[in-house]
């Protein structure tokens, strides 16, 4: 696993860094401290940017990518579905067993105003974890597991913790809910990586597996 990690450094390195300082992050201040602090940063520009990147996070985002693989090797289109759907399935099962208030509930029981993004729908309930941050990090996770090259590594990385931190800038989530929901996301990448590319059951097929599910062109006679 270490020499996994290594081989992949360009993308664990930027999210240890993550978990360190968003864990000492939490373990000083409170949930509604760093939000307050975090809710404080806003301009027009980031309004739009952040109200657009954060589709990335959502689940449809799946099928463009399942496209895209299914040129590439069909064992990642296997393994990204696989991902997508027990990350999802565990963040949701998760978000009913928590049943969180959201910031915007939360500040407003505390008489406390928000900042809210124009023309941004602001859910009141099931916070914890972040949906769209489990989601943004399982995916590119594992499009970072797919590529040996290191820039495209750290930019998905990049990409994923924008979803995250998209989450807060909206108000739909707490730091608390992006960081457990990072854990799922990365956690359910790296499992179902191991499981497929791995096991036994998935081997049997691997002339099958490793092929495009679509191929670029046929193979002449």
């Amino acid at each position: 696993m270490l020499a996994f990690l290594k081989k992949n450094k360009a993308f664990f390195i930027p999210y240890f860094i993550f978990l360190l300082t968003g864990g000492i992050t939490l373990v000083l201040w409170s949930k509604t401290e760093i939000h307050l602090f975090i809710n404080q940063f806003h301009c027009p520009a980031a309004d739009v940017f952040f109200s657009a990147w954060t589709w990335l996070g959502l689940g449809a985002m799946i099928i463009p990518v399942a496209l895209v693989l299914a040129f590439v090797r069909f064992r990642y289109l296997l393994i990204s579905v696989l991902g997508f759907l027990i990350s999802g399935g565990i963040n949701n099962l998760l978000k009913q067993i928590f049943h969180s208030p959201r910031p915007l509930s939360v500040f407003n029981d505390m008489h406390q105003s928000l900042y809210l993004v124009p023309n941004v729908d602001v859910y009141s309930d099931y916070s914890f974890p972040s949906g769209h941050t489990a989601t943004g990090f399982a995916m590119f996770c594992l499009l970072a597991l797919y590529t040996k090259n290191n820039f495209l590594k750290v930019l998905y990385f990049i990409i994923a913790f924008l979803i995250a931190y998209s989450r807060m800038y909206l108000s739909e989530h707490f730091l608390k809910d992006v960081y457990a929901a990072s854990f799922v996301g990365v956690g359910t990448a790296l499992l179902t990586y191991y499981w497929v590319m791995n096991g036994r059951f998935f081997n049997k097929f691997a002339d099958r597996l490793d092929k495009p599910l679509i191929p670029l062109s046929k193979s002449k006679k």
